[in-house]
């Protein structure tokens, strides 16, 4: 994990390159794409395709959503441990609080938007879905579903042109078990994607609080978001131009925390854990962070495109075949679920690709065997249902890292 360290940072500079997806010459596009993924993670794309319409309905009822009072408004739509979708002012990365609120929305397990969200056949491992108020917030509901579905396509298209940066012609592969796959049907046929509205709040930066918090006598530091990485495949990130406070992570011999400064109408795209897992690390998951601002507030948007929870990410043939194989095969609704439990409850239990890597000790691999032959991945993740399944056989410990 990079240091997480806050000085040394970059403000204001562009920092990561703009994809024009409009550009006829996909030679040049493939070739830019794959630098990106492969040195940092992340890239902005501009001549996107989404409608201007789409996106200033949507960001009119994201801003009218934090602007709802507390109570009873938000506090109505509090996610909980048995319910990960929903609003949440209380976020955990790391065991690390994050300074900021949220609300979390997700493809219903319908699959049907049309459902009432708390029909029985809208339940998934996420949860339910708690959308705001009709009466108090009129047009969210369809704001919402006409920007999310306008992020799938987007997700899609910009995964076509990954798998081809690879030098791939198509996603369908044979597993490192035999099967067939075809990645990008899967992805778009099963995907769990969760759209997240985020509100920063101004934070300043000596505060008692912040004086009085620490850990084993070293202060603290203070994130409105904390160094994480994305478990799913991509992130679609809508930045707020205005409140320039999002990092991403450069590594290597100059490596450093570097602040990103959108391009006009474009969108920063990140890819995830599972993207880095599918290709056998010639993408790499980008790290990142959102910093406090002492003054400003920001709003930002993340799509995060995940795979369905019944999917299993193995590397791809073609690229094991020409390297070897660098990771075993993850099941997503199990890395999902240990995410959950360590977000939802703070029990400080932690999962990360580098635990499905050939050469790790971990016992994720070999846990998520019997998490699969006994959990209903239909139904929502509860922590303390789940537990016997995420402890050790032989004491009553778990078998995640402490980190």
């Amino acid at each position: 994990m990079p240091d997480s360290k806050q000085d040394g940072t970059t403000s204001g500079e562009t920092v990561i390159p703009v994809i024009d997806l409009s550009n006829t010459d996909e030679s040049a596009v493939l070739k830019q794409l794959a630098a990106a993924c492969a040195k940092t993670g992340s890239f902005q794309v501009i001549n996107h395709g989404v409608s201007d319409s789409v996106i200033s309905d949507y960001q009119h009822q994201h801003l009218s959503f934090f602007n709802l009072p507390h109570f009873p408004s938000k506090a109505l739509l509090y996610r909980f441990a048995g319910n990960s979708r929903g609003y949440l002012d209380h976020d955990f990365t790391k065991q690390r609080r994050d300074w900021k609120e949220c609300l979390d929305i997700g493809m219903p397990g319908s699959r049907d938007w049309s459902l009432k969200d708390d029909d029985s056949g809208n339940s998934c491992l996420d949860g339910y879905n708690y959308f705001p108020n009709e009466k108090e917030l009129p047009g969210f509901r369809s704001a919402f579903i006409n920007y999310f579905e306008a992020m799938e396509d987007l997700a899609q298209r910009i995964s076509l042109l990954m798998i081809k940066s690879l030098g791939l012609e198509t996603s369908v592969t044979d597993g490192m078990d035999g099967t067939e796959n075809d990645l990008l049907s899967m992805l778009k046929e099963e995907h769990s994607s969760v759209l997240r509205m985020n509100h920063y709040p101004p934070r300043c930066e000596n505060t008692d609080a912040e004086e009085a918090a620490t850990k084993g006598g070293e202060k603290l530091e203070y994130f409105g978001f904390h160094p994480h990485t994305d478990s799913g495949w991509l992130t679609i990130l809508q930045q707020d131009p205005e409140c320039l406070t999002h990092q991403v992570f450069r590594p290597g011999s100059d490596e450093k925390w570097m602040t990103v400064r959108p391009a006009p109408q474009s969108f920063t795209i990140l890819t995830g854990d599972m993207s880095m897992l599918w290709s056998n690390k010639s993408f790499i998951s980008a790290w990142t962070r959102v910093l406090t601002d002492p003054v400003k507030h920001r709003y930002s948007t993340q799509f995060c495109y995940n795979p369905g929870y019944k999917t299993m990410i193995t590397p791809c043939k073609p690229l094991v075949d020409a390297d070897g194989a660098k990771y075993v095969s993850c099941a997503y609704g199990y890395f999902r679920a240990v995410k959950a439990a360590g977000d939802l409850a703070d029990l400080g239990l932690e999962i990360n690709v580098r635990d499905y890597e050939v050469e790790s000790d971990s016992e994720h691999p070999e846990t998520q065997k019997r998490f699969l032959q006994n959990a209903d991945l239909t139904e929502p993740f509860n922590v303390q249902n789940y537990r016997k399944w995420i402890q050790s056989n032989e004491k009553d410990t778990t078998l995640f890292h402490y980190k």
